[in-house]
C-alpha cells in the first residue's frame, strides 16, 4: 500500500536515523503485545528508490501467520483494513487519507513453522544423506526462513556438490583410463513401460501420441 509522505507521523527518530516521514530505514517490526495485527512492515520505497512517484512512500505488509490463521478467512477488502488499521497505529497521522492499493496476495502455507519434533526430522535427513552419496536435501524447512540465510546455504553447498561432482568425474577419468567402466557408471534399465514397433521399442506414450495424431490425421482427409 502507498500513503502520501506528508501523512507520516512528524517525528524524528532516535540515534539519528532522520525524520519518520522519509522512512529512513529498513522497516518495522509489531510486537503482539502492542495489539497490532499485522505482523511487519517493509519499507519499500526506501529499500527500492523510485518504486514511488515523488512524495510517497510504499509499505509491504505482512499479516496472518501460524498464529493469525483466521486472516485466511476474510475477504481481500477486510485484510487491507486490518492492514490499514495497523499502518495507522503505527506509523500514519489519524487524518491519513486511504491507503492507494498497488498489490496483494495471500499465501496459504507460507514461510516453514519449526514445530516440536523439527529436529529430530531434520536428523533424519542427514542420515538419509549420509547413506546415499550424491543426495542433498535442501530449503528453508532447514536452512533459516530467511531469503539471505537461504542464498548463503545455497552457495555454500553449492561448493560442496561441485566437490563431489569434480571426484566423481576424476573417478570416471581414471577407469577410462585403465579401460574398466565402474558397476555405478552403466546405464540403469529403464522403468518406462515400452512398446514393440517393427524393430525399435519407443516408450508407450510415444506410441500412443502417433496413433491419436494419426487418428485426427484420418479424421481431416475426410
Amino acid at each position: 500500500v502507498a500513503y502520501p509522505k506528508n501523512s507520516f507521523k512528524d517525528v524524528e527518530l532516535p540515534n539519528g536515523f532522520g525524520n519518520l516521514q522519509d522512512l529512513p530505514g529498513f522497516g518495522s517490526l509489531n510486537p503482539r503485545t502492542e495489539g497490532v495485527r499485522t505482523l511487519g512492515t517493509l519499507w519499500s520505497s526506501s529499500l527500492f528508490p523510485g518504486r514511488t512517484p515523488p512524495g510517497y512512500n510504499l509499505l509491504l505488509n505482512y499479516i496472518g501467520g501460524s498464529r493469525d490463521i483466521g486472516i485466511a478467512n476474510l475477504s481481500d477488502d477486510e485484510i487491507i483494513k486490518f492492514v490499514d488499521n495497523g499502518c495507522r497505529q503505527v506509523l500514519l497521522k489519524e487524518d491519513a487519507p486511504p491507503p492507494k492499493l498497488i498489490g496483494m496476495k495471500v499465501w496459504p502455507t507460507a514461510i516453514p513453522q519449526y514445530e516440536l519434533g523439527h529436529l529430530p526430522l531434520i536428523q533424519e535427513l542427514a542420515k538419509a544423506e549420509s547413506k546415499l552419496p550424491g543426495l542433498w536435501v535442501c530449503g528453508n524447512y532447514r536452512t533459516g526462513v530467511a531469503f539471505p540465510d537461504c542464498v548463503t546455504f545455497g552457495y555454500e553447498h553449492a561448493k560442496v556438490v561441485k566437490e563431489y561432482l569434480d571426484q566423481q568425474q576424476n573417478v570416471d577419468d581414471t577407469s577410462a583410463a585403465k579401460g574398466t567402466v565402474k558397476p555405478s557408471s552403466a546405464p540403469k534399465a529403464s522403468t518406462t513401460p515400452m512398446m514393440s514397433t517393427g524393430t525399435k521399442k519407443v516408450p508407450f506414450y510415444l506410441t500412443e501420441k502417433k496413433t491419436k495424431t494419426s487418428q485426427k490425421q484420418k479424421v481431416a482427409a475426410q
